[in-house]
């Protein structure tokens, strides 16, 4: 019986009835430049560290959308909605200072836009997105246009909230606790750094 699928030394279908279709994969998407981020780090400071500070958080990282790809540590993230995590693993508490730094070096890849999203246990600390602009400030892609990164994050927890609670300083003359979010990599051979603080408020009672 004439196999169906044979085909000819030329690569022709041996039945001609039937017809080979060579699928193309999504050029367009697998040419973008990735974004690559070698440091994440966060840093609460203004509170009583101690040995009680989480010896880790988790980083979410969450594609916002279908067409932004996501890599942790060569492993794809085959979901937009679901992302990949990784651990923020505590680096140093300095009691002196009144700081604690928590720090990730996973290797983590995207294209375009992605949510971030940093835990202690299951309470949400803080939330922010790293986004990927046109030189006119319009997202997407222009040929005419320069790409550029830009990092905005606001805090989740109050001072006297979550690990916080009960850590603050007394008096009038410490400051509020804030958290400074560190983002280090480098986009299409250029070396980026992304910075922003955070104020922490008291909650009202």
């Amino acid at each position: 019986m004439e196999d169906p699928c044979e085909t000819l030394g030329n690569g022709e279908a041996a039945n001609h009835s039937l017809q080979i279709i060579r699928y193309q994969p999504y050029t367009k998407l697998l040419l973008s430049p990735w974004f690559s981020l070698r440091v994440f780090y966060v840093r609460i400071s203004n509170f009583r560290a101690d040995d009680s500070t989480p010896e880790f958080l988790t980083l979410n990282h969450i594609p916002s959308s279908p067409d932004t790809l996501l890599e942790v540590n060569g492993a794809r993230s085959c979901s937009y909605s679901d992302g990949a995590s990784s651990l923020l693993r505590r680096d140093r508490v300095d009691k002196k200072s009144d700081e604690a730094t928590f720090v990730s070096t996973d290797s983590v890849k995207l294209t375009r836009s992605m949510k971030f999203e940093v835990f202690d246990k299951d309470v949400l600390i803080l939330s922010g997105v790293l986004e990927m602009s046109n030189s006119n400030g319009f997202t997407g892609e222009s040929k005419n246009s320069t790409k550029r990164w830009s990092m905005n994050c606001e805090s989740v927890i109050n001072a006297g909230t979550g690990f916080l609670k009960g850590k603050h300083l007394d008096g009038p003359e410490f400051p509020t606790p804030t958290i400074e979010v560190y983002v280090a990599g480098s986009f299409s051979g250029t070396p980026i750094i992304l910075t922003k603080t955070l104020q922490l408020s008291f909650r009202k009672k």
